[in-house]
């Protein structure tokens, strides 16, 4: 998990300087004569952040149900029934 908040931080820094996108052009009414650069999508920066956030609401979902699991074995095991979900 540190791994992924190291590199959504250089993701997250590099898209910052990098990116340019037509509609933020549009809105400063800045019109350009020639297509953007490539680089200037970020695709790979912003795939990097997503697929970060999608491991990220994974690990937070298993957490939940382990808890839950936990939760209810310790309740089993003190001799309280099981809270109904």
């Amino acid at each position: 998990m540190i791994l992924c908040t190291f590199d959504d931080f250089l993701s997250l820094h590099d898209i910052k300087a990098d990116y340019v996108s037509r509609s933020a052009l549009s809105h400063l009414r800045v019109e350009t004569s020639e297509a953007l650069p490539p680089w200037t999508d970020a695709r790979l920066e912003w795939a990097s952040v997503m697929i970060s956030y999608a491991l990220r609401s994974v690990l937070i979902l298993s957490n939940l149900v382990i808890l839950l699991l936990l939760m209810r074995r310790l309740q089993s095991a003190n001799g309280h029934p099981p809270v109904q979900r």
